[in-house]
C-alpha cells in the first residue's frame, strides 16, 4: 500500500475539519449556519507553515468560509457584531497573506469593511495590500483613493491612489481628470498640472487629449489667481473681497476665463474655485419648433 506523504495527510486533515464544520448535509448544515460558527484563525506564519504547497487551496477555503458565515448573516438579518468584523478582517489579511493575489477577498473585504461597518482603515489596508501585490489592478487603488476621498475627506491621498489606478492597463480615460480635481482640492493645483501634462503627451487619443488640454488651461488659471492672491495678503495683510479686486490693485491685467463656462472666485480660506466646478455645462435641450 502506497504511504500519503506529511502534505497530503496535512491537506486531508484541513479539509475534513472544514468539512465538519460546515457539512454538506441539509440536516446539519441548516443548524450550523444558525449559530454561524465562523470557525478558528491561525496566524499568518503559522498558516503558511501548515499549508506548504497548499497555500492557494487553503485560502479558496478560508474565503468559502468568511463569504458563507456573512452570506449566512445576511440570509438571517443578522447584523455583523464588532467580533465578527475584527474575526472578518483577520481571517481576509490571513488568506492574502496565502495567496497575495487572490483578488475576491479585496473586493469583497471592502464592500463589507467600508460601505457596511465603518472599517475605513481595515478596508484601506486590505486595499493596500492587494494594491501592491495586484500591481497590473486598476480598481483595487481606485477603490482605494475613493475611501481616502470619499469617507476620509483626505482628498490629497485619494488623488494619489487614483493617479496610480490611472497608469495601469484597462484604467478609464477620465481618472487623470479626476484626479487632477482632487489635487486642486487640496490646493496641490501645480502637481495637478504637472502630472496631467505627462499624461497630455503620452495619450494618442486626440479627442481625449482636448479634454486633458482644457483641464490644463483651466488650472494654470486657477494657479495665476492663487499667487496673484498670495501677492495681495502678503501686501495687504488679508484676503481680497473678490477677484476685481485683484485687477484694481494692478495685481493681474483681467481675471481669466474659466474654459468651462463658469466664474472663478475666492473661497473664505483663499482658495480658487469656479462655479463650473471643472466639467462642462450640460447643453440646454434644443427647442421644438
Amino acid at each position: 500500500m502506497k504511504k500519503i506523504s506529511v502534505p497530503v495527510m496535512i491537506l486531508l486533515l484541513f479539509i475534513t475539519g472544514y468539512l465538519l464544520i460546515f457539512p454538506s448535509v441539509d440536516k446539519v448544515r441548516i443548524p450550523a449556519k444558525k449559530i454561524q460558527a465562523r470557525g478558528l484563525i491561525l496566524p499568518p506564519a503559522v498558516m503558511k507553515l501548515l499549508s506548504l504547497e497548499f497555500r492557494t487551496i487553503i485560502a479558496d477555503f478560508l474565503f468559502a468560509r468568511a463569504s458563507q458565515y456573512f452570506g449566512g448573516k445576511i440570509e438571517y438579518h443578522e447584523p455583523a457584531t464588532v467580533s465578527d468584523l475584527q474575526w472578518l478582517y483577520s481571517n481576509l489579511m490571513v488568506i492574502t497573506d496565502l495567496d497575495p493575489y487572490f483578488e475576491d477577498p479585496y473586493y469583497f473585504g471592502n464592500a463589507i469593511l467600508s460601505w457596511d461597518a465603518g472599517r475605513y482603515n481595515e478596508a484601506n489596508n486590505l486595499l493596500k495590500k492587494g494594491t501592491e501585490a495586484r500591481t497590473w489592478d486598476w480598481q483595487l487603488p481606485f477603490f482605494l483613493g475613493f475611501n481616502k476621498f470619499y469617507f476620509l475627506k483626505d482628498n490629497k491621498a485619494g488623488a494619489d491612489y487614483i493617479l496610480e489606478a490611472a497608469k495601469r492597463p484597462g484604467a478609464p480615460d477620465f481618472l487623470p481628470t479626476l484626479a487632477a480635481r482632487l489635487y486642486h482640492q487640496a490646493q496641490n493645483t501645480g502637481i495637478a498640472i504637472a502630472f496631467l501634462k505627462s499624461f497630455y503627451q503620452t495619450e494618442k487619443s486626440e479627442q481625449i487629449k482636448k479634454l486633458y488640454a482644457v483641464r490644463i488651461d483651466a488650472l494654470e488659471k486657477i494657479m495665476t489667481l492663487e499667487k496673484a492672491v498670495a501677492e495681495y495678503r502678503k501686501k495687504m495683510k488679508r484676503l481680497p473681497p473678490n477677484l476685481s479686486t485683484l485687477v484694481q490693485t494692478g495685481i493681474i491685467k483681467e481675471v481669466p476665463q474659466d474654459p468651462y463656462g463658469g466664474t472663478f472666485y475666492i473661497g473664505r480660506d483663499g482658495s480658487i474655485s469656479t462655479t463650473s466646478k471643472l466639467a462642462f455645462r450640460p447643453k440646454p435641450p434644443a427647442k421644438r419648433q
